[in-house]
């Protein structure tokens, strides 16, 4: 063992599987700052109290923080180390428990059956600690909910930072409702839910980023996931209990509502999957006519078609069942397709007006009758050539 890693006062020992603490690691990580001026930006704060070890991430705008389970704390303390070495590190030791532990020179000394290493971490006092947000604005909601709600709207944000209020999903509470909301101008996703267990009513504007995260932490299973709101700040409480705190965007949000056609009299209603594979295949041939497909709808069959003077045409034919006049209509397949990827249903609907307005798309079947749990994405529709 090298002679230069010695015992010296602890200002933080712990022990725990390293398993454990290679996935603590891993969540946290998504928050530290990829690019940034501040070195301690791109460290992870472990923090070992009685309640056990505690390890948070923060590039200032997104936070997160979460406890290694079964770490045995030999002397509490705190100190940093950085993200990405104490990742790759971890993630070649030996499946064994590690000892954790950081002297007054702020070194900290990872330790695993015969691996013996000393990584250099920074003051604990310099890391930015996660804001506080008052429970005064809050929600209880199922985690399997929000994880469906945010993967059936995340998608209809816009990338393009020329418009940040574009770049986020707008939570929208009021009284025992709420309702995610996303747009990028040319799309718009509409996902609303009951939540009974809501104090207050208010708007929050987060970032696509924060709420990717959060998609990420939340799973397919049972458990309440706990968000309080401010002025300025979000905060999400996994059931796992892991803290994800963001900062919100600033601005308005375009009037949605308005947007929502409120009467289509045509309506279209198609297997979903088939329609998913049919779409798929025409956009092989329209991806060099950008993205463009047209649907046409042709006595009890809807005719998909995409023509590219590089690669062809394309053709396709669906039975449909149908009310309303005949149209021909044309829209960008991806955003069909991105719509198609997260409708859990059997049967998928447009609901059309002319060819040249906005139509809707919903999930087959819904209750008609509850208008507390619905969804709904508007599409802007492309020219006909």
């Amino acid at each position: 063992m090298s002679s230069t890693l010695v015992n010296a006062p602890y200002a933080l020992k712990a022990v725990c599987p390293r398993k454990d603490l290679l996935e603590a690691v891993q969540v946290v990580a998504h928050a530290v700052s990829g690019r940034t001026s501040l070195p301690i930006l791109s460290h992870i704060l472990l923090e070992a109290h009685e309640d056990g070890l505690r390890l948070t991430a923060s590039d200032l705008e997104l936070g997160i923080s979460t406890t290694v389970p079964r770490a045995t704390i030999e002397n509490p303390g705190a100190i940093t180390a950085p993200a990405r070495l104490l990742s790759e590190l971890l993630s070649e030791l030996p499946e064994a428990d590690v000892s954790l532990s950081a002297d007054l020179t702020h070194a900290v000394r990872i330790r695993c059956l015969n691996s013996d290493y000393k990584v250099l971490g920074l003051p604990s006092e310099d890391y930015p600690r996660l804001p506080e947000v008052p429970e005064d604005l809050h929600l209880t909601i199922p985690q399997r909910t929000l994880r469906d709600m945010i993967r059936k709207t995340l998608f209809a944000a816009s990338q393009e930072e020329a418009r940040p209020i574009l770049t986020g999903i707008l939570m929208v509470l009021k009284e025992d409702r709420l309702s995610l909301v996303a747009t990028d101008t040319h799309r718009l996703a509409v996902r609303t839910t009951r939540v009974p267990a809501a104090h207050g009513s208010n708007q929050a504007l987060v970032p696509a980023r924060a709420m990717n995260e959060v998609l990420r932490l939340l799973e397919d299973a049972d458990g309440d996931v706990h968000v309080r709101f401010s002025n300025n700040q979000v905060l999400f409480l996994t059931p796992d209990g892991i803290t994800l705190v963001s900062r919100l965007i600033e601005g308005q949000f375009p009037s949605y509502e308005r947007v929502i056609p409120t009467e289509c009299d045509k309506k279209l209603t198609l297997p979903t999957q088939s329609l998913q594979r049919a779409i798929k295949r025409a956009a092989i041939v329209a991806r060099n006519d950008a993205n463009r497909v047209v649907l046409q709808t042709v006595k009890d069959m809807l005719v998909i078609r995409a023509e590219s003077q590089q690669d062809g045409t394309a053709y396709e034919e669906l039975e449909v069942a149908r009310e309303g006049e005949d149209i021909e209509i044309a829209f960008n397949a991806k955003y069909l397709l991105d719509i198609l990827a997260v409708t859990d249903t059997e049967g998928f609907r447009l609901e059309l007006t002319e060819p040249l307005k906005p139509g809707v798309a919903k999930p087959v079947p819904e209750d008609e009758g509850d208008d507390t749990n619905t969804y709904l994405c508007v599409l802007m529709p492309m020219h006909l050539v």
